[in-house]
């Protein structure tokens, strides 16, 4: 929260609240009462446009049997704002590529689906993205360069 939201819910409080709840101490320091602290809460929740999935094939396939199967998952979805972001990488345990992808779609569900009869058999797993330039980083460890997939 930015601290003039911080002065403008403190201004707002000070007129209705009594100086044991909100004061200021010695040091100029803002204290405020337990009971206080949800209103200093953001009020609206920003939903994050992707997130993260990482995808390990169980058969061992090629970067360029990679990118087929996920333009042939990206066609069949028929979703106007899918998007996916991946870059392929080899594990180290056992030379076989995977992929590490930051996705925005409507339905998950339809998109697992897809991969799963792209690939036949994966192991994958999804999670949300809280920094997204820090995924960004992270999957381009390698120096490998992220392929889009969109409208």
């Amino acid at each position: 929260m930015c601290t003039r939201n911080v002065r403008r819910i403190i201004s707002s409080l000070t007129d209705n609240c009594s100086e044991a709840m909100l004061y200021k101490n010695k040091n100029g320091e803002w204290m405020v009462h337990h009971l206080l602290v949800p209103k200093f809460k953001p009020q609206r929740t920003r939903k994050n446009k992707y997130y993260a999935l990482s995808i390990d094939p169980c058969t061992d396939y090629s970067k360029s049997d990679i990118d087929v199967v996920m333009k042939f998952a990206y066609e069949q979805m028929g979703d106007d704002v899918l998007e996916i972001n991946y870059v392929v990488e080899q594990k180290k345990s056992n030379n076989r590529n995977h992929l590490h992808c930051y996705v925005k779609c409507s339905n998950k569900k339809k998109l697992i689906n897809c991969f799963k009869l792209g690939f036949s058999q994966i192991s994958y797993r999804e999670s949300v993205i809280f920094d997204l330039n820090g995924w960004k980083d992270y999957i381009k460890k390698d120096g490998s360069q992220i392929i889009t997939l969109k409208n």
